[in-house]
């Protein structure tokens, strides 16, 4: 893996600025705050993504921006890889968004975790770290920021050998032991369970012999019971089947007498309804007879009075017209004699003309009186002519009014006649009618003589069962199935008892079954679980113990190595004890580190981190960062001949890209090329 490039926009300090990575050993120069590390940490960002408590998107993304991007170009295994990712301030917090990957110029957009994804498979990093929440492989292998240099050094034993096993991949060994640890718990008490459940089931074949001889001894008896059962059936067929005739004769007698009474029911009733008939019959002669004595002589003729009450319309109507027009006459005659006295009164008071406005003399007042007064007169006379015409024509219409009530009287006597007819023909129907249900009833009377006498005849011929003969045949019938029906239970609860023998075998022999069954499994558990305790748990151990052997040797060769180059003192030296712990020897003795001075401290630490990394590469050849080492100020403490001293260590590595962070001149002397940060006000440059 060789770095080409780094761009980035609104990152921590950072506005817009590129970063270009040459091979060999480059230092990042600055003084401290100038923004140094932050190229380290969007160098992390664009492989990795935001990490939860370990380097988060606000910690990222430049104070009031609202997006920020980094873009790292890079070279693995020849390919030209470019990654992008960016970072979205929201209302609450800073979110990591999608980016993209771009290889040998073909560009695929990803999610945050599927980016990361396809960055360790370019890495050729273990995929289960994709889950996790820390990249131990880059932190040991290629990048450690400046508060972690020492933290390996001071963890527990256990905490250190289980962070070595997943560096070098071997944690996969202890996995395997915990898992089988966890295996072989379970598998105790699966044979714990076995072990019980077969003396549960215990040893059956003991009573399987007495079991089976009872079984056949119930078989025989329920054979003997079966074949009584059929012999006391056909019995009991036989009896039923004579009994059944006897009650059959029973009910043909008991039909017949049936019969006979219905018959006999039915003849007095149609003796009875036909006296009804014959006493209604005489009383409709009777009416019959009576109203043909008073029907009115047939003198009336019906058409005749019609036309005389036409005429008597007639004649009413020109009465009608007269009185209608004398009335009319009357009224206009009085109206005038109204009208006149009205214009009398009128002229007398009048002293003006309303019209043309002229006196009025009494002249012209006694012309227009005299006028009206000749009007008045004439209508009276005419008045008088008119009521001596009045009784006349009263009395026409008093002749008219009584020869219409004569009209009427006779018209009743029609209509009255007309009815008394219709009553007539109504009883003669109603007659005729009784003399047809009377001559049905005696067909009715002849049938149901015979069905009587037939029935009769019938049942004389009968012989009556003989009681005491059914009452005996009908108890041994009785007996009979109540010896059937006891039979029956016995051969129910005989089969009942073998079901219950049979299921009780088949028990037996499920049991035995399933011993056997489990005590194959109990065998075969405790195969695998001698294979686990001898073999598996042992070899794992034995391999892990072997590798942890070879990378012990060559670490702590290292290590030591790369600590006595960096002192150069001969009083004090270092090792690693099994455990992966750095032991300090000072004067021939073991002492604490924490006794140790600053830069001694940092020796320790930088030559575990070194020696870690240089046995990670050499262990672990397939993943693609053993030519790149950065390290974030690595020389805390150091004198300026310490300082020295850390080139000849990094040569010896022999890396294609060592990225240096330290505000430390001294080792611009020996680093191939500078890159200096500068940072004005809260912005940071990449200077020339």
């Amino acid at each position: 893996m060789r770095l080409r490039s780094l761009s980035l926009k609104n990152i921590r300090s950072y506005v817009d600025e590129h970063v270009d990575f040459p091979d060999g050993m480059t230092l990042l120069a600055g003084d401290i705050g100038s923004g140094k590390s932050t190229i380290l940490l969007a160098l992390e960002f664009a492989l990795f993504g935001i990490q939860r408590g370990e380097l988060s998107g606000a910690a990222l993304l430049r104070h009031g921006a609202r997006h920020g991007e980094v873009t790292l170009t890079l070279e693995i295994t020849g390919k030209e890889v470019r990654i992008t990712r960016s970072l979205k301030r929201g209302p609450n917090t800073v979110s990591q968004e999608a980016g993209n990957l771009v290889i040998d110029g073909v560009m695929t957009e990803a999610t945050a975790r599927e980016l990361k994804a396809k960055v360790l498979a370019l890495l050729n990093y273990p995929s289960g770290l994709l889950a996790k929440g820390k990249r131990p492989l880059w932190r040991y292998t290629v990048y450690t920021p400046q508060e972690e240099m020492k933290a390996i050094i001071y963890e527990s034993a256990d905490d250190r050998i289980d962070t070595l096993r997943k560096l070098f991949d071997i944690d996969k060994y202890k996995r395997v032991r915990e898992n089988a640890l966890l295996l072989i718990r379970g598998m105790r008490k699966e044979e714990t369970g076995l072990s019980a459940r077969i003396d549960e089931l215990g040893k059956s074949g003991n009573d399987v012999k007495e079991i089976q001889g009872r079984c056949v001894a119930l078989k025989e008896r329920r054979t003997g019971v079966a074949d009584e059962l059929k012999v006391e059936q056909e019995r009991l067929a036989a009896q039923q089947a004579a009994l059944e005739r006897l009650d059959k004769e029973r009910f043909v007698i008991e039909e017949l007498k049936k019969r006979m009474a219905v018959s006999k029911s039915q003849l007095d009733n149609t003796l009875e309804r036909q006296a009804e008939v014959k006493q209604d019959l005489k009383a409709v002669d009777r009416q019959i007879a009576g109203t043909e004595q008073h029907l009115s002589p047939a003198d009336a003729d019906e058409q005749g009075l019609a036309a005389l009450g036409k005429k008597l319309d007639e004649h009413e109507a020109k009465i009608k017209e007269k009185e209608t027009g004398f009335l009319k006459k009357e009224t206009e005659h009085r109206a005038i004699i109204k009208q006149a006295e009205a214009v009398i009164r009128s002229v007398q008071s009048l002293t003006h003309c309303p019209t043309c406005k002229q006196d009025v003399d009494d002249s012209h007042k006694k012309s227009i009186r005299d006028e009206e007064e000749q009007r008045i007169g004439q209508a009276k006379e005419r008045l008088e002519q008119l009521a001596i015409l009045k009784p006349e024509l009263k009395k026409r219409r008093t002749q008219l009014d009584e020869k219409r009530a004569e009209l009427r009287q006779k018209l009743g006597l029609v209509a009255a006649n007309k009815e008394k007819l219709r009553t007539l023909e109504g009883l003669k129907q109603r007659r005729e009618s009784m003399q047809k249900l009377l001559a049905q009833l005696d067909t009715y009377e002849r049938e149901h003589r015979e069905r009587y006498e037939k029935s009769k005849t019938e049942l004389a011929g009968k012989k009556g069962a003989d009681e005491e003969a059914h009452a005996l045949l009908k108890s041994r019938v009785e007996h009979q199935r109540s010896v059937v029906e006891k039979l029956r239970v016995l051969e129910a609860e005989l089969r009942k008892e073998t079901e219950s023998v049979e299921k009780e075998l088949a028990r037996l022999e499920l049991q035995r079954k399933e011993r056997a069954r489990y005590e194959q499994e109990l065998q075969a558990v405790q195969r695998r679980l001698s294979w686990l305790n001898k073999h598996l748990l042992n070899v794992s151990h034995a391999v892990e113990q072997a590798m942890f052997t070879s990378i012990y040797g060559l670490f702590n060769e290292y290590f030591r190595e790369w600590f006595a180059t960096l002192m150069e003192d001969e009083t004090l030296s270092v090792r690693l004890d099994p455990e992966f712990t750095p032991v300090i020897v000072q004067d021939g003795y073991e002492t604490n580190i924490d006794h140790l001075s600053g830069g001694e401290k940092t020796s320790v630490a930088l030559a575990y981190r070194l020696s870690l990394n240089k046995a990670i590469n050499e262990f672990l050849t397939h993943i693609n960062t053993k030519e790149l080492l950065v390290l974030d100020e690595p020389t805390d403490g150091f004198s300026s001949e310490q300082l020295d001293r850390v080139r000849d260590v990094l040569e010896q590595l022999k890396l294609r890209q060592v990225l240096i962070v330290s505000h430390e001149a001294q080792m611009e002397s020996y680093v191939d090329h500078v890159i200096r940060i500068e940072k004005t006000g809260h912005e940071s440059r990449i200077s020339s």
